[in-house]
């Protein structure tokens, strides 16, 4: 029980420090703008991958037919 209320206490505290830090929220930024880079460049990369799936799996599917 002891132990519970120190880490809460040390946990809050840790919390506020960064939530008041400069320097932290510097650091949030430039770790959020990455990750939305890096999402948004995977995502268009999937997409070109499935648009370009499909058109080969239809280019397939003709020749099968005839």
């Amino acid at each position: 029980m002891f132990q519970r209320i120190v880490n809460f206490w040390v946990s809050t505290f840790i919390t506020e420090k960064l939530l008041s830090s400069p320097t932290f929220h510097r650091m949030a930024a430039k770790t959020h703008h990455h990750v939305s880079n890096v999402t948004n460049k995977g995502s268009k990369m999937s997409s070109d991958f499935a648009k370009a799936f499909k058109e080969n799996l239809e280019k397939e599917s003709k020749g099968y037919r005839k």
